[in-house]
């Protein structure tokens, strides 16, 4: 049987992983490897792709999602980039027509794609992957079944490890490509018991390409420009239902979402706070020990000269509106010393504002100029 997509339009890239003969020569060698009449010649994986993403990162994430499946499997894969469907069927139809003709350039095809109000922005892959090994010492034929996809305990596990590879690999895409954008593979319960997501959110009721697709359709109005309008699709009440419960759903959801990011908001905003209590507390412990051995240090010096350095060199031990003969008298006498008035050092450090001294000089401070004198030498 023969198949030809080529006037539908929408591959946007494709390729294939270990493997360099042709398309058409794989499938005909993974159908001649096969001997029952109802083997599994193939398995597919699709992948949605991050509207997000440049085609050149889509590319690159599909390609290497590939390889690595080939990296832990030696199977061959088959994947092909495809484009989001239209609102608008006969519009589509004569934006792929103009492009095939080169009326439409590369990057204006990409912009029409990547608008939401011309498309659904469903850009996807479909991974077509070798049931069996691709076995090099027989000249590159196919081989052994890959049995741990097909076992009952481990098939589990292997998909599981598929999704988070793709995770991984789509998120670290998104980074490259400077979106904030991420995608989260994880159950609502899942990530709510792991403080990801708020308690309560409810999955949303899926409708299916062709209900979304019918979701939108393009209208003339009045003015002549193309407007979307929302219509029914062919399933009529049972379309309409769904459609009120996602809406519904979605309403629930954003309002868990807002009550609980704010509520995270402020308790990081207490724990910074709790956190500058701590950090103003215990400063202001290790002050009181420095000014204490300060005040030691000082009292028990054995002659005047002593006494002048420690005075010079504490820097929590100040006598108000004295002299440094004062402070070590009063150090001495064993008074209390205290900060002049306005100079509290009880004080919050990161809201604290150091404002510039106004104590006029005592005294004029005269400054001796050096004069310099050129020396001639014999080099001169």
């Amino acid at each position: 049987m023969t198949f030809s997509y080529g006037h539908l339009g929408g591959l946007l890239a494709e390729g294939a992983v270990n493997w360099v003969s042709g398309i058409e020569q794989l499938w005909n060698e993974v159908e001649a490897a096969e001997t029952r009449k109802n083997s599994r010649i193939a398995r597919e994986i699709k992948v949605a792709l991050p509207a997000e993403l440049p085609l050149d990162e889509m590319r690159r994430l599909v390609h290497g999602f590939c390889c690595n499946l080939k990296d832990r499997y030696g199977l061959v894969a088959q994947w092909a980039i495809h484009a989001p469907k239209y609102h608008d069927k006969e519009y589509g139809k004569r934006v792929e027509h103009e492009y095939r003709d080169g009326t439409i350039d590369h990057d204006g095809y990409l912009r029409i794609l990547s608008d939401p109000t011309q498309t659904n922005r469903n850009f996807h892959a479909h991974i077509l992957l070798s049931t069996r090994q691709k076995d090099h010492e027989k000249g590159g034929f196919f081989g052994d079944k890959i049995r741990c996809l097909d076992n009952i305990k481990t098939g589990k596990e292997e998909i599981q490890t598929m999704r988070d590879e793709w995770e991984f690999r789509a998120n670290s895409a998104l980074s490259r490509a400077g979106s904030n954008a991420r995608i989260d593979l994880r159950s609502y319960g899942d990530r709510a018991a792991a403080g990801d997501a708020p308690e309560g959110l409810v999955a949303q009721p899926h409708l299916g390409p062709s209900a979304a697709t019918s979701d939108l359709n393009k209208v003339e109005g009045p003015d002549g420009d193309h407007q979307l309008t929302k219509c029914s699709a062919s399933g009529g009440k049972e379309y309409n239902d769904l459609v009120k419960a996602r809406t519904k759903a979605q309403e629930q959801n954003n309002d868990l979402w807002f009550t609980w990011q704010q509520t995270r908001t402020l308790e990081r905003q207490r724990a910074r706070l709790e956190a500058s209590e701590r950090h103003v507390a215990e400063r202001e412990v290790a002050r009181k020990k420095e000014a204490a051995e300060e005040k030691k240090r000082i009292s028990e010096a054995r002659c005047i000269d002593d006494a002048r350095k420690a005075a010079a060199e504490a820097v929590h031990m100040v006598a108000p509106l004295g002299t440094l003969a004062d402070v070590i008298a009063r150090a001495q006498r064993g008074e209390k010393m205290q900060m002049p008035p306005g100079e509290d050092p009880e004080i919050d450090p990161e809201t604290y504002e150091r404002k510039a001294s106004t104590t006029p000089f005592q005294r004029p401070i005269k400054i001796r100029r050096i004069s310099r004198i050129k020396v001639r030498t014999n080099a001169d």
